[in-house]
């Protein structure tokens, strides 16, 4: 009966992760999370310490299954592969990711059991060392951390300050405190702590919101709009079948270049998706020259996805080029293959961009062989692109995902960032909204424009605020004009980066061993259990 009873209760853990996810886009039902993260932790707190570790690994897998459950449409209808392959695919992978929760979770408890019922509240910063660890294992795979979820909650005006990452700690740290306090029976503290969180994120949000309306901020300096660039954003809608086939090459072209040209006099830049000429560089040398000679003619600017391929070392980058005005003049250097003003993608997708173990996976499904699946990767660190006098900073597809990587390229200078994708492979899954989230949270904490543009959508523009001003409809043909004011906020997160969070999980981890060793220098009471036992 007890492991009747032990499995009922990880089908619902498995079931409670499984809801959590609809905290983040398309959803975003950002109060799940202050439901789900507590009923979760409590579980763990008061199981024994081997059920913890379970509960933790089964709330996880249901968060990451149904989270990264858009991975399948990739897999399935462009991939080859059987709905069970599929399937087995997504749950290994959750199954990964789970991981990374169920550690902190066991590294907590079982300093719970050795020392003091007290290093519960070292689980946040358990939880934000082995979230780092995400990050970058295996190239880093950080989708669905905490903080995302709350892009649209009380808590962003607090993304800023810490960023998502100290957003998450933050997060875990007052669920843990309310765990402890309901677990202890001390519900008058609960409600108290509650309150004061309430009262402090409604005076931080009216504190924001009224900066914002005078022009200024104590905390957050910002650079007036002195200049404005017109944009011009060009969603093509090709499908994903279709890019790679020889016979769509010039008509994917011709469409591109069609659907600009009325727009080439009221743009300062003209923006097509990752890959949107889908030829590799070398060969599209005469398109290129001519579509590069158009734009200055028209004194105007274009940034293209291509294959970039260096026939004298044989290495292929994924890449953004820029055509036309670099300057805002009329004097423009040609462009010729190899030019500098190009970005080449520095944070590979495991499986799309490289395989790793390829020389046994290509075998399994053509998943495993896709067409230009072996990419080399660009520097850590390029310089903006420049077009039309301004300055870009580039994040290719998956790289808007690592604020680390985002905040190191990120100049004095930079006016925007761009993000160009192709989401078309993730069909009418959530997986675009969720990309979408993503680029919202990266133009919060960092205080700058992310302008973003993809294949079959979702194309966008997003203030300094991480608040979308412009969206072009998902699945359609469209051209997305907007004049878009070069504001940037300079914000703690783009001065510090991760430091906060880091100093924040240290505070917390001296209080905790300060408070340990304080209590256990007092006389000795009667022991209470710790939950050790299997």
């Amino acid at each position: 009966m007890k492991t009747v009873n032990a499995w009922w209760l990880s089908a619902f853990l498995f079931l409670l992760g499984c809801s959590g996810t609809l905290a983040f886009a398309p959803y975003s039902q950002y109060w799940l999370v202050f439901l789900t993260l507590p009923a979760f932790l409590y579980l763990c707190y008061q199981a024994d310490f081997k059920p913890a570790i379970r509960h933790a690994f089964f709330f996880s897998l249901g968060w990451f299954s149904v989270g990264l459950s858009w991975i399948h449409v990739s897999l399935a209808q462009f991939g080859g592969m059987p709905l069970a392959a599929s399937v087995g695919m997504i749950l290994l992978l959750a199954a990964y990711l789970a991981l990374y929760f169920s550690a902190a979770i066991a590294v907590t408890r079982y300093l719970m059991c050795k020392v003091d019922k007290k290093m519960w509240f070292l689980l946040p910063t358990f939880w934000l060392i082995f979230e780092y660890l995400r990050s970058f294992v295996l190239t880093g795979f950080p989708w669905l951390s905490l903080g995302y979820s709350q892009i649209d909650g009380p808590f962003s005006v607090l993304v800023p300050y810490v960023g998502e990452t100290g957003l998450s700690f933050l997060l875990v740290l007052c669920a843990t405190l309310l765990v402890f306090l309901l677990a202890e029976k001390k519900l008058k503290i609960a409600i108290a702590s509650l309150s004061s969180t309430v009262v402090v994120l409604m005076t931080m949000s009216f504190m924001t919101s009224s900066v914002s309306i005078l022009g200024g901020d104590n905390l957050t300096s910002q650079k007036n709009a002195e200049k404005q660039v017109r944009l011009t954003l060009v969603q093509g809608n090709i499908k994903q079948e279709n890019r790679w086939q020889p016979e769509f090459l010039w008509p994917t072209m011709l469409k591109y270049q069609d659907l600009s040209r009325p727009y080439y006099s009221e743009s300062d830049i003209i923006i097509w998706p990752e890959a949107a000429i889908p030829a590799i560089e070398p060969s599209a040398q005469d398109y290129l020259t001519n579509l590069d000679q158009a734009a200055i003619y028209n004194q105007t600017s274009v940034i293209s996805g291509i294959i970039n391929y260096q026939p004298d070392s044989g290495e292929f980058y994924n890449s953004l080029i820029v055509l036309g005005q670099y300057e805002n003049t009329q004097n423009s250097a040609l462009y010729f293959h190899g030019h500098e003003n190009r970005y080449n993608k520095h944070h590979l997708l495991p499986i799309g961009e490289y395989v790793p173990f390829e020389q046994w996976l290509r075998q399994l499904a053509p998943i495993f062989d896709l067409p230009y699946s072996s990419f080399n990767r660009g520097e850590y660190i390029q310089p903006d692109l420049k077009a039309s006098g301004f300055n870009i900073m580039a994040a290719l597809c998956y790289e808007i995902v690592f604020p680390r990587q985002v905040r190191d390229n990120l100049k004095e200078n930079t006016d925007f960032i761009l993000t160009v994708s192709n989401d078309a492979w993730f069909g009418r899954s959530h997986g675009p909204h969720q990309h979408l989230e993503i680029a919202r949270m990266r133009a919060l904490e960092l205080g700058i424009p992310v302008v973003r543009v993809t294949n079959t959508g979702i194309t966008a523009v997003i203030n300094e605020h991480g608040k979308i001003t412009a969206r072009a409809p998902q699945f359609e043909e469209a051209v997305l004009q907007y004049t878009l004011p070069v504001r940037h906020k300079m914000t703690w997160y783009r001065q510090y980066g991760d430091s906060i969070a880091w100093f924040l999980a240290l505070i917390n981890l001296l209080a905790v061993i300060f408070w340990v060793k304080k209590r256990t220098q007092q006389p000795k009471q009667q022991k209470q259990s710790n939950n050790c036992s299997a």
